[in-house]
């Protein structure tokens, strides 16, 4: 019998044999598993057969040894999976090693005390009698190891020893011998004469032996179950098995009691309760396996205690376990044994018991152990059901309920409630909140009522009556019962309503139950509590009526409103809103009230009932906080009455109504949005936004709107626009701080600049939306504004130091204001009418010119004026940091404003490279201006920037100076920190190459500034090079920055240059937009580049800078450059990583777009070591797998990148770089992948279109048309199908004939044998691979023909099937390659191909070999051959859509 043998999965597998798998091995048809792991471990010497684990084909049957493969029906040909274990240890040995620890710990401490613990010890009767047990306890199980026990299992995995061991070397070896000899306990001492009873001493030696004699017992029993030699397993009978399933644990567990009661030593207490809870739970696993295993095994067996769990939990484990837990000096491994211990609790049957006799003790303990004591409850509660209703819970749940409430009722109604944690009195009241949840009203109907009941609350239920509200009394309330009731009614809402609490249906089901059933009376009990709290204690303890206006407030939303909305509890409402201490609070439940979801007309109802704006307008909002509350209620009246005015189902009387309250209301909102505060007038704006739509849609509905409303807006706008402004005392940083960047914690969501954005954002909204209304009373107040600032900055100055303004002199305040109105004022136009500023002016008759002014243009016209006396008022004089960076943004936003004032960018130019501009005081401002500048000069016509080239250069150059910020160092740029301040130096390098740019600049001129700007980049980096060695370099991580920073500064430079226009019938010469002397200057600089990166190669950074000045390079000197690309990619290719690849494939596909034909000699080069690369990554991570989502994500990127790259290369009609004689030989060995693989990966659809489009594309290349008479690029049959026969046939041979010229620039005939040999090789491989690809990836499961991605996919296979087709007809296969000079485009793209099918070598292998092995019958493959030659593109791809959905059912 043959058995085949797969990898599965991966633990260490050796890679001697890694590189065999699949492979075969020879059995007998009787063999067993241990036969095939023998037979395994031949082929692969590393995996000995306890280090296999063997799986039958669903992977999850594990064979077993000793078992015959037919008993897991293996037969010839199977195969078997195989997983390396890793190496493995004996079993016997790990528990040599175990147990051999506590046997050294104990010695040495013991017998080298003075060592240990620096002076002698002289040990007491109970450390030598603990000693002698412990020591005979450990060697009892190293005698069991070597001749009693008998183990199921032969090995485990070594790391596996390590772990085992530290629980008994580190517990029970180091921590109890180092305890328990110590000084403390020696002889002499109180504590050793404390212990020294000789009776007591008796009896724990007399109960330790016993339970050890025990525990060898139940070891010979197991021994014996299990004949030797084999892993039988049976149940296990005899002295102690007729209780437990594991006595041998219970009796060590004895063992160790007497150990901790004989040494009372809480190092031995914690190894008993780490032990028990660890040995438990092995107990526990025995268990079930048993129940499992044998079907009669017996019902009454516990697993390890013989009685109730509960009675050997004990509440000294339970709180010992808690602390171990949460102790944060606790060693990871006793930690993890104490939460597990903790968790094992929560899951006993009856272990709630002990934690509610815990929790309820008198005197109490611990917090942290009584909050356990209240989980491990609420878990019980949490297994009794949605309804309480699991089988045996009721009877829990009524025990936990009466000792709860007993406990609440008894130990909370005195002083005690004050030193009980908050946390523990919320979580109680959870707790019960759960009970209730879990019983009422079926089991607990008087749940809520016993809760008001415990507080001393008179029971009530139905509405509130004057009557009723005046016989309250405070006689019998207990405040603190009533401050615990109210966590407990919080915790309710917030089980049943609050949204902030994921619930599942069922919970859902069962809160609507319940909120139903308190609807029928309960609810307005709860109410008559909430009233008579109110009534009785919001004088003396306003703490509870703060708690009950809360309630009533999240109440609200769900109860009948007329349970609180009446006379009395309104009359005590409206009386709170005047107590300094409650009126906060109180503002807010009535804000709840009016908010509640309501039909329109009961919504108008309620209001009128309140007369809640009336009573806003009587309430004294000075103070900051009660003014926010009255905000926030007026705005949620604003909204209600907005609401109902616009609802088409509400009546006309109670739209009008709502309408004339509004009106009343809006000097309110008013008051409001004017205050200091941002929080408090922000507050209002949900109510001015809804009240402006509003007016919005009248303005365009042609609704006038009243004298009301319009001096609403006309009051609005002036204090929006002063809201607009900083505050006077706005903390501004220091000149020396540094930019804050975006890592370092300062733009978080509390900064003071966020806020205040999001605040001039809502203010900028509201403020547009008046333009909107009215455009004449926005420029009355916008431009007006701004126009009043800059005439006062004209005439009398502005300050850099002071807010205000003083003696005419504008303060910096108001100075930032007019360039926000202007910027505001700009955008508002850009926004809605597009912003042309240049004047077309047109000839009249009478001679004059007149302007079109068209829609806006008196508006621009305004802008405009409002630049210009933004720049003539001198207002970026002001050093402020305020003003300069908004001021140069709206240069650079309104950037068209230059292209009509000309005689404006002198003046504008001159104040960037000003004091208050590029060299501002404060660092934090720099930078941004550099920006700017940047973005000023890049919009300005390159024939205007000479003039200014040599001022310009001259101012900047001072600030050119590169170093290395410490923090780059310390955190690569590659975790998105960036490079600090160099990253804005960019920005001054690339904006000199744009002013050294323009063609008009003297050469000299030029030269010159150039020398100035690259002589210290050049000397920089040649310098730091000489310094070191390259081995020394590369071990410097500042050296390597800084040479970084000087070739991306030379990068920036050259990236100021325009691009050079390649014309495909020009010379490869020099860039005509270049002077020589500037070419050689730059080529000078690649020539360092290259250099450097040869040398330091290794580098990333260095890398990255490479790459970047290169291709620069590439773009502004095009052919001159490429003699660099293959040193370029040389160095990168060898090492650089994935993402770097990404970037090197996107350069590359640039290069042979831009610069083909020439870099056809440089792309054959390139060709196979990029390839390679490429390939070496995938196979990679084929073998081993992605390490993470982000790697697999840049894996998909890198294949979408490859194919995309080889695309390009065929649309630039490069296709003879695959035909070099370098390259041909390996054209097979270049698509296997791609046909197999990426065409085949169903993860990532956009890599199958690409894979089957580049397969195309060499069809089309090399079988249709080898000669290339046409041009790649266009052969698509969407981008020719207009093309006419006659016009293909006779195009413009220059553009058609683009391949032939890069065959001729590579030296290649297209009709040379080796040429001709690798077209029949591709051909072949065609026919044997890429078609059976074809059919097989479509089928695949999971392959859905309905997605549009897979439509794609489907419609590039159709168009490789059609051309393949084309390329079998009998005149495009005869060889010589000329059937396509004379073939129009539009047949070679757009089928019909027609022709004689019995000659076409394509039709017959699809008709006879391919889809006859598919298990297509015959009539079907013929009828699929037909359609393939006689359908257009579109009509085959919808029948090949329907032969594949048909072949797949």
């Amino acid at each position: 019998m043959r058995v085949n043998i797969d990898k599965r999965g991966s633990g260490a597998t050796p890679k001697q044999a890694s590189s065999k798998y699949p492979f075969t091995v020879e059995l007998p048809d009787s063999a067993t598993v241990d036969d095939l792991k023998n037979a395994v471990y031949k082929q692969a010497k590393a995996l000995y057969p306890d280090r296999q684990r063997l799986t039958v084909g669903d992977k999850k049957t594990v064979l077993a040894s000793g078992e015959t493969l037919a008993k897991y029906s293996v037969n010839d040909g199977d195969t078997i999976f195989l997983k390396d274990l890793g190496p493995q240890i004996g079993w016997r040995t790990v528990f040599y090693i175990e147990y051999i620890g506590p046997i050294i710990f104990h010695y040495l401490i013991y017998n080298f005390s003075e060592l240990v613990y620096g002076q002698a010890v002289e040990h007491s009767e109970v450390q030598r009698r603990a000693y002698l047990l412990i020591m005979g306890h450990f060697i009892k199980r190293e005698l069991e190891t070597a001749f009693v026990h008998r183990f199921s299992h032969g090995t485990m995995p070594l790391l596996n020893v390590f772990k085992n061991s530290g629980h008994y070397h580190v517990l029970s070896g180091l921590n109890l011998a180092y305890w328990l000899y110590s000084p403390a306990s020696a002889q002499g001492t109180l504590l050793a004469a404390k212990l020294g009873d000789p009776l007591l001493l008796a009896v724990f030696t007399g109960v330790f032996v016993l339970a050890e004699l025990s525990n060898l017992s139940t070891h010979i029993t197991l021994r014996n179950l299990r004949p030797p030699g084999t892993r039988v397993r049976r149940i296990p009978y005899g002295f102690g098995f007729s209780m437990v399933s594991c006595p041998n644990y219970l009796f060590e567990t004895i063992a160790w009691v007497a150990i901790a009661g004989m040494t009372r030593s809480l190092a031995a207490v914690l190894f008993l309760v780490v032990a028990t809870a660890q040995m438990y739970l092995w107990a526990l696993k025995k268990h079930r396996q048993y129940q499992r295993e044998f079907p009669e095994y017996p019902k009454t067996r516990k697993a390890i205690f013989p009685f109730v769990v509960a009675a050997l939990i004990s509440m000294e484990q339970i709180e010992q376990a808690v602390r171990c837990a949460l102790d944060p000096e606790s060693t990871p491994d006793v930690k993890a044994q104490a939460t597990q211990y903790c968790e094992q609790v929560k899951k006993s049957p009856d272990g709630w018991q002990v934690c509610l006799q815990l929790f309820t003790k008198v005197p109490e303990r611990g917090s942290e152990t009584r909050l356990f004591a209240l989980q491990a409850i609420e878990a019980m509660i949490a297994d009794a059901g949605t309804r309480g209703d699991a089988s045996g819970a009721a009877a829990k749940l009524d025990t936990a309920r009466k000792i709860l409430l007993e406990f609440v009722s008894t130990q909370y109604s005195g002083d005690r409630y004050s030193s009980e944690p908050g946390f523990i009195k919320n979580t109680l009241a959870h707790t019960i909140t759960m009970l209730g949840l879990a019983t009422y009203p079926a089991q607990w109907p008087t749940f809520v009522k016993d809760l008001i009941g415990l507080a001393g609350i008179p029971d009530a239920t139905g509405p509130l009556s004057e009557e009723g509200a005046g016989g309250v009394s405070a006689a019998g309330l207990s405040p603190t019962l009533v401050d615990f009731l109210l966590r407990f009614m919080g915790s309710l809402d917030e089980e049943m309503v609050s949204r902030a609490v994921p619930r599942g249906a069922e919970e859902l089901a069962r809160n609507t139950e319940i909120k139903d059933a308190m609807r029928v009376a309960d609810v307005s009990r709860m109410a008559h509590a909430w009233y008579v709290v109110l009534a009785c204690l919001s004088g003396t303890h306003a703490d509870l009526a703060r708690g009950v206006l809360q309630l009533m407030g999240a109440y609200v939303s769900w109860i009948d409103i007329n349970l609180i909305v009446n006379q009395p509890f309104m009359r005590i409402l409206f009386e709170l809103l005047r107590a300094p201490a409650l009126r906060c609070a109180a503002c807010h439940c009535l804000t709840r009230i009016v908010g509640k979801g309501m039909r329109p007309t009961e919504k108008l109802y309620l209001l009128q009932f309140l007369s809640v704006v009336d009573a806003m307008k009587q309430l004294d909002a000075g103070d900051a906080e009660f003014a926010e509350e009255v905000g926030k209620l007026a705005n949620v009246t604003g909204v209600e009455l907005k609401a109902i005015w616009t609802d088409k189902s509400a009546s006309s009387d109670a739209q009008a109504a709502a309408s004339a309250m509004l009106e009343q209301l809006l000097p309110l909102l008013l008051s409001f949005v004017s205050y200091k505060q941002s929080e408090v007038s922000s507050a209002v704006f949900p109510a001015i936004n809804d009240i402006l739509s509003v007016f919005k849609k009248m303005q365009r509905e042609g609704v006038a709107l009243s004298a009301v409303q319009q001096q609403f807006l006309a009051q609005l706008l002036p204090v929006l626009i002063e809201k607009l402004q900083y505050s006077e005392d706005y903390s501004w940083p220091a000149p020396s701080d540094a930019a804050a960047g975006d890592t370092d914690g300062s733009l978080d969501e509390d900064d003071d600049e966020a806020m205040f954005g999001e605040l001039r954002h809502s203010l900028r909204v509201f403020i547009d939306a008046i333009g909107q209304i009215s455009s004449d009373l926005y420029d009355s107040g916008v431009l007006a504004t701004a126009q009043s600032i800059f005439r006062q900055c004209s005439e009398y100055g502005v300050s850099a130091e002071r807010a205000t303004d003083e003696g005419g002199q504008l303060g910096w305040v108001r100075a930032e204001l007019g360039i926000y109105l202007t910027q505001a004022y700009g955008e508002r136009l850009s926004s809605s009418k597009g912003l042309r500023f240049g004047v077309t002016r047109f000839a009249q008759p009478n001679g004059t010119s007149s302007s079109s002014t068209g829609p806006g243009a008196s508006a621009i016209a305004s802008l405009k004026d409002l630049l210009t006396m933004m720049i003539q008022s001198g207002i970026v004089r002001s050093s402020h940091p305020a003003i300069a960076p908004m001021y140069f943004e709206n240069l650079v936003r309104f950037g068209g404003y230059f292209e009509a004032e000309r005689e404006a960018v002198a003046p504008v130019l001159m104040s960037f490279l000003g004091a208050t501009g590029i060299h501002h005081p404060y660092n934090s401002v720099r930078p941004r201006i550099w920006y700017f500048l940047h973005r000023f000069v890049k919009q300005l016509p390159n024939s205007a920037l000479a003039v200014y080239s040599s001022d310009f250069v001259s101012a900047v150059v001072g600030l050119l100076k590169i170093s290395v910020d410490p923090a780059a160092i310390a955190t690569p740029a590659d975790a998105g920190s960036g490079y600090g301040l160099f990253d804005s130096q960019l920005f001054l390098f690339e904006a000199c190459g744009m002013m050294l740019a323009p063609a008009n600049l003297d050469d000299s001129t030029r030269m010159a500034l150039l020398q100035h700007l690259f002589d210290p980049l050049f000397s920089g980096a040649q310098n730091l090079m000489n310094s070191k060695s390259a081995d020394q370099l590369l071990q410097d991580p500042r050296a390597l920055l800084q040479i970084h920073h000087y070739l991306t500064a030379i990068g920036s430079i050259v990236k100021g240059f325009p691009d050079v226009r390649v014309e495909k019938t020009a010379s490869a010469s020099a860039p005509d937009h270049l002077t020589a002397s500037t070419v050689q200057v730059f080529l000078k600089a690649a020539d360092m580049c290259v250099a450097i990166l040869e040398a330091l190669r290794n580098s990333q950074v260095v890398r990255e800078a490479a790459r970047f000045t290169l291709s620069r390079m590439l773009s502004v000197l095009g052919a001159e450059a490429l003699p660099y690309l293959p040193r370029l990619i040389d160095s990168l290719v060898s090492s650089c990583a994935v993402e770097e690849l990404l970037d090197l494939l996107g350069l590359l596909g640039l290069a042979v777009f831009k610069f083909k034909p020439y870099v056809a000699p440089t792309a054959s080069e390139l060709l196979l070591p990029v390839i390679s690369k490429v390939y070496g990554f995938l196979d990679q991570v084929a073998q081993n797998g992605a390490a993470g989502t982000d790697e697999a994500v840049l894996l998909q990127d890198l294949r979408k990148a490859y194919l995309t790259w080889i695309a390009a290369i065929f649309n630039s009609d490069l296709d003879s770089v695959f035909l070099a004689p370098q390259n041909a030989q390996h054209i097979v060995t270049i698509f296997q992948p791609i046909a197999t693989q990426l065409a085949a990966d169903q993860s990532s659809p956009q890599s199958q279109r690409l894979a089957f489009g580049v397969i195309s594309k060499a069809v089309q290349a090399w079988l249709v048309d080898p000669m290339g008479w046409h041009t790649l690029a266009t052969l698509t049959p969407s981008a020719l199908a207009a093309l006419s026969s006659s016009s293909a046939a006779s195009g413009d041979a220059s553009r058609l004939r683009l391949r032939q010229g890069a065959a001729q620039a590579l030296g290649i005939n297209p009709s040379s044998d080796s040429v001709r040999e690798a077209r029949d090789q591709f051909k072949q491989f065609v026919m044997s691979t890429v078609l059976p690809v074809c059919f097989e990836a479509p089928t695949q499961p999971g392959f859905d023909l309905a997605d549009a991605q897979a439509s794609l996919v489907v419609a590039e296979i159709a168009s490789l099937l059609q051309m393949t087709l084309l390329s079998g007809s009998a005149d495009v296969a005869s060889g010589d390659g000329n059937a396509a000079a004379a073939m129009p485009v539009l047949q070679v793209l757009s089928p019909p191909i027609g022709g004689d099918l019995n000659h076409n070598q394509c039709a017959s292998y699809l008709s006879t070999a391919l889809l006859p092995g598919l298990g297509c019958p015959a009539s079907m493959a013929a009828e699929f051959v037909q359609a393939l030659a006689s359908l257009d593109q579109k009509q085959f791809k919808k029948y090949f859509v329907s032969f594949l959905t048909s072949n797949s059912r």
